[in-house]
């Protein structure tokens, strides 16, 4: 699929560089054709999973490296974000269920994996020769996303 542009990110992992790579997605996506609500969602999602790089596969140890990689194509947008952490066992994440009509049962934790599977198009996670890949993708306008697989 071509290209239009690739820009790529890279920080230390630390939670105070976070902020670096908001900033960069918003700016980023202030250049998309996409409202306003899309350009924070894809913020949220990005922040989210470095977030999540920095504290589980890093264990909030500083010194490694967190690369985020943002294409631009098309019909579409997607961001990897790149780690040689410890990888993610899916089936060790709790299943996330709550009634959305009593705040309580709301966890305070653990949405992650929740928002940007209901924020993205796409997610897909792997583990190739020792480096962890989050891809997110996001369909531009006038395109929706395909029809989710069997099993999702």
């Amino acid at each position: 699929m071509k290209t239009a542009g690739m820009i790529r990110l890279m920080i230390e992992s630390r939670l105070e560089n976070v902020a670096l790579i908001g900033g960069s997605v918003r700016g980023i996506a202030d250049t998309l054709p996409i409202d306003k609500v899309i350009r924070y969602q894809l913020e949220l999602c990005v922040v989210e999973a470095v977030n999540n790089v920095i504290k589980h596969a890093y264990h909030a140890e500083a010194g490694h490296s967190v690369e985020v990689d943002f294409q631009l194509h098309p019909d579409h947008v997607t961001f990897k974000i790149r780690d040689n952490g410890d990888s993610l066992n899916l089936s060790r994440v709790a299943p996330f269920c709550f009634d959305p009509l009593k705040v309580e049962t709301l966890p305070e934790r653990g949405m992650g994996i929740f928002i940007l599977k209901s924020l993205m198009d796409e997610v897909r996670y792997e583990t190739v020769n020792g480096e962890n890949i989050l891809t997110l993708i996001k369909y531009l306008k006038n395109r929706s996303a395909p029809p989710p697989e069997h099993g999702d």
